[in-house]
């Protein structure tokens, strides 16, 4: 199994030709929408997204459209070398639509079926790896993407289907995980749902997370989940393995 975050999509460009924006360029961007000509404050993404669907939802909407999907700016060699691996599935925590990107740039050996977690999933495609956006994914709906407090807190208050099925592809498959330090508060809540109730024997298939950097203390709190730290970038290991 893939598993990708924010890092992972560092060399795309969005549809302004700018790289994608982190979660602070995104805050900032966010302010200057709802409180253009005032100075910042420490308002976090999460709260200025909430505000954004209530009292901006068309420019949120256009914003989300312009600057968290991808352009046609030429990608990397290094993307087509990760889509075109034999894994079995891939989740991802990002918006935005790489893999429609990749699809139009480069060939690949399976076509891929993009699927958000949270819309009605598309007609089945025989044959095909399916992109599973664990956050939705980035469209004509600014609501249909995961990033304001209170969306966080809808899903941690019930189960949720594609979670469910990640924490259980968690304890059956290997993973590399790629961009991200795993520190989402939904997935390990479902990790944590998916041991109590799991029947299956430990340890856990053993993983792998690319970044270039981890600190210690999370080193060893996902050792203890038996995923193993490789520093780098999603380029320099697709140049070296894939």
């Amino acid at each position: 199994m893939l598993f990708t975050g924010a890092g992972f999509s560092a060399e795309a460009r969005c549809r302004a030709g700018a790289p994608l924006p982190d979660s602070f360029q995104m805050a900032r961007d966010l302010w200057t929408i709802l409180f253009p000509g005032d100075a910042p404050d420490d308002s976090t993404l999460a709260d200025l997204y909430d505000v954004a669907l209530v009292r901006a939802p068309d420019q949120l909407r256009d914003y989300v459209a312009e600057h968290l999907k991808i352009g046609d700016a030429s990608l990397p060699a290094s993307f087509g070398a990760w889509f075109s691996a034999p894994w079995q599935r891939i989740y991802t925590l990002n918006v935005d639509d790489l893999e429609a990107a990749v699809a139009r740039q480069f060939a690949l050996p399976r076509p891929l079926r993009t699927v958000s977690a949270i819309a009605r999933p598309p007609p089945p495609l025989p044959g095909a790896l399916d992109v599973v956006h664990l956050n939705g994914i980035a469209g004509d709906i600014a609501s249909q993407v995961t990033f304001s407090t209170m969306q966080y807190a809808v899903r941690l208050a019930r189960r949720d289907h594609a979670y469910e099925r990640l924490a259980d592809d968690l304890g059956a498959f290997p993973f590399v995980f790629v961009g991200t330090k795993l520190d989402e508060t939904v997935l390990w809540q479902h990790v944590e749902l998916e041991r109590r109730n799991a029947h299956r024997p430990d340890p856990r298939p053993h993983s792998f997370l690319v970044t270039p950097s981890l600190s210690r203390a999370r080193q060893i709190l996902l050792e203890q989940h038996h995923i193993h730290w490789v520093p780098g970038t999603a380029a320099e290991i697709a140049e070296r393995v894939l």
